[in-house]
């Protein structure tokens, strides 16, 4: 991907996929990215840290016949200590990835890496009230980026 003016972002929103990486203090490392599709009919928003590898990701999407976004998934990632600069995802040692529905049910995936099991678990009942957000207009990365989660689930586990 190359760098593009703030007018040709502009004039893409409506019809094409933009990513908005905010940096401040001069660091390498963004304080995040907000990748939104055309309209901001879906959101994806990734989190850093301060060696730059990507810790969290959020996913906002579109729902048939709401106005509004639906926080769909979500995923936290763990890497080794000791190691400078940015790692990927398979460098991770362990993540965990949700993801939502909204009857009010949602999964959860956990894998530490060198265990050849993963841990799903399963809830319900849960309130999805605070996965909801009004899709974003063009300059409206702050309000995804410095603040992308809603408030943890709560509510009955079951194992898978």
């Amino acid at each position: 991907m190359e760098e593009i003016t703030e007018q040709t972002a502009r004039e893409r929103f409506d019809h094409e996929h933009v990513s908005v990486t905010r940096l401040q203090d001069e660091t390498s490392v963004p304080d995040y990215t907000v990748v939104t599709a055309p309209a901001g009919r879906h959101v994806r928003v990734y989190l850093y840290n301060a060696d730059g590898s990507t810790t969290e990701q959020f996913d906002w999407a579109e729902v048939e016949g709401e106005t509004q976004l639906f926080l769909t998934g979500y995923g936290t990632w763990v890497y080794p200590e000791g190691r400078v600069g940015p790692q990927g995802f398979s460098e991770s040692v362990g993540n965990k990835g949700w993801v939502f529905r909204q009857d009010g049910t949602a999964d959860c995936r956990e894998a530490i890496k060198g265990l050849s099991e993963v841990k799903i678990t399963r809830y319900s009942d849960l309130d999805m009230s605070g996965h909801w957000r009004e899709r974003p207009v063009w300059g409206d990365w702050d309000r995804f980026g410095e603040h992308p989660e809603p408030d943890i689930p709560s509510g009955p586990a079951e194992p898978a």
